[in-house]
């Protein structure tokens, strides 16, 4: 995809400006894929970098110069976008250190709410892994389900359990990776006090919390339809309620903040 291809594709009316910014990156579920600008970009392709022993030195460079083209496109998107908020962007400064921002991510990562966010996608890993071939859907297998059974073939019971786990498994590290992100800029904006990082920071927790609630309402359908297991669903759902109070606590503000197309 080149420039001007780029260019032709965000004169598109329908799109929503910033919409990608705050989603939880599911696009075969969403229901704005016309209106993203990021979904028409994968949909066109990107530049490809792999080179061939075929290629020319010359179509390597213009690969290249292509590439440098759309980021920098790209980042005067991303300020413009942030002018609209009535905002700039930080700029690194010259006395960015990468090893004390490596400390600071060290200190969210040993903070309590990421703690338990691994911990979390730890026990989905956990909970598959035991119950897989244990647990069965009429005559089938989780297992079974997942690994041989098409869509279009599945009961009615194994379609919903099958839906359940696809929104388990989505949102196992989309939880982490959004609270990381939210805890990143929280910790920015109170060093810097810019907006950007604020704005970004409640954003990227009501990500997170919409993927808690969604998780959290996939592990009680589970809950209902394997009633045996409750032993191991029990302290699961324990640990998601708690990180949303957590993720709430830390976050005022997230709940109510309103997202580009989703929230208006």
């Amino acid at each position: 995809m080149n420039k001007d291809l780029l260019f032709a594709l965000i004169q598109n009316p329908n799109l929503i400006p910033g919409i990608y910014n705050y989603c939880d990156g599911w696009c075969e579920r969403c229901k704005f894929n016309a209106n993203c600008l990021n979904y028409k970009m994968m949909e066109e392709g990107v530049p490809d970098l792999k080179s061939t022993e075929h290629d020319t030195e010359a179509e390597a460079s213009s690969a290249m110069e292509n590439l440098d083209e759309m980021f920098q496109l790209s980042m005067e998107l991303l300020n413009q976008a942030a002018k609209d908020l009535g905002m700039e962007l930080p700029k690194q400064t010259e006395e960015f250190n990468a090893e004390e921002e490596e400390e600071k991510d060290e200190l969210i990562f040993k903070g309590q709410i990421m703690m338990q966010a691994d911990k979390y996608s730890e026990l989905v890993d956990s909970w598959f892994a035991d119950f897989e071939t244990l647990l069965y859907v009429d005559s089938h297998s989780l297992k079974e389900i997942f690994d041989f059974k098409e869509e279009d073939e599945m009961s009615a019971a194994e379609s919903m359990v099958f839906d359940k786990s696809e929104i388990i498994r989505w949102f196992q590290f989309i939880i982490p990776s959004k609270l990381f992100r939210a805890l990143r800029s929280k910790a920015n904006t109170e060093e810097t006090g810019n907006e950007f990082y604020a704005h970004d920071s409640v954003a990227s927790a009501k990500v997170a919390l919409i993927s808690i609630d969604n998780s959290i309402d996939a592990w009680t359908t589970y809950m209902n339809q394997f009633p045996g297991v409750e032993d191991r669903l029990l302290p699961i759902l324990l640990l998601l309620s708690g990180l949303r109070t957590l993720t709430e606590d830390a976050f005022p503000g997230a709940r109510d903040f309103v997202r580009p197309g989703f929230d208006i």
